[in-house]
């Protein structure tokens, strides 16, 4: 299980949503065990049932199963919640955030990153609370209100640098840099996404660089830049991820393309591209995206 975990977490990271769930559905489907979870859990500080299945809803996310994902996180929460290990419920209530953001599900998002934040300051767990002030603000943004989500924002992404830590920072950056974008502080949402950019390239961490690529779409239209621009960073977004088969990220970047696209009278066009990336989606049909 740890041995497949780590393989697994690393595939995510680096953008191979496929390679990923692979090893956690090996890891699930042969050895799942509860009492040797909890031995090892005793030794590397977390549960491997609980961490596989966080980082699995996730990647079912990416590759274009909602539904399965969020019935994969709720199984997540309720093994958190039964086998008293507060490291392992503090880590599924992060992870339940994460995909609700990615849902768009504001009100979702905003009571597990409360009930998350609760775990984390009964705890001591510094990093566990900063992500989750980054979450609960992004749910605040999810709502439309950019300017109260902001200041929570910079609070946490600060919080969350002063831990040491450094995973998942493009993924917060652009969370922040779309607040930015929202309240046309356009220079600040460069300088977020560009880090956020740069960090990706970096560390090869690649599993949110689509999706960094479709707000600098976003934010070159926001700064009155040619729309060729914005078009050809929407184009890049999609063939990031297609290259790392996410559906998930290719839908929102192609929606925003083919907005651009109704903006300027390409309209058949915008209804094709938007036709095919939806076309491929067989659940999760009512959700927001």
């Amino acid at each position: 299980m740890e041995a497949l975990f780590l393989l697994g977490v690393t595939l995510f990271y680096r953008g191979d949503f496929v390679g990923a769930v692979a090893q956690y559905e090996k890891a699930l489907s042969r050895y799942d065990d509860r009492e040797r979870t909890r031995l090892w859990a005793s030794r590397v500080g977390e549960d491997a049932g609980v961490t596989h299945r966080c980082y699995l809803a996730l990647a079912l996310w990416h590759l274009g199963y909602p539904d399965q994902a969020l019935r994969a996180s709720q199984e997540t929460r309720k093994l958190a919640l039964s086998i008293g290990h507060p490291f392992s419920l503090a880590y599924a209530q992060h992870h339940v955030s994460w995909l609700y953001h990615n849902l768009r599900l504001p009100a979702e998002t905003k009571a597990a990153s409360e009930e998350g934040m609760q775990t984390a300051a009964a705890q001591g767990f510094a990093m566990f609370h900063a992500t989750g002030t980054l979450y609960r603000a992004a749910g605040v943004l999810l709502e439309g209100r950019p300017n109260e989500a902001l200041p929570l924002l910079t609070r946490g992404l600060e919080a969350y640098r002063a831990t040491g830590a450094g995973l998942a920072l493009p993924y917060y950056l652009s969370t922040v840099g779309d607040a930015y974008i929202q309240v046309d502080r356009l220079d600040d949402a460069r300088e977020a996404l560009d880090e956020g950019l740069a960090i990706a390239e970096q560390s090869d961490e690649l599993c949110q660089k689509a999706e960094l690529y479709r707000l600098k779409g976003e934010l070159a239209l926001r700064t009155g830049s040619q729309n060729g621009n914005a078009e050809q960073y929407f184009r890049r977004a999609i063939g990031t991820a297609r290259d790392q088969l996410s559906k998930a990220w290719e839908l929102r970047a192609t929606t925003s393309l083919a907005r651009l696209y109704l903006q300027t009278g390409r309209r058949d066009e915008a209804r094709q591209r938007l036709s095919d990336s939806y076309g491929r989606f067989t659940e999760g049909l009512d959700t927001p995206d």
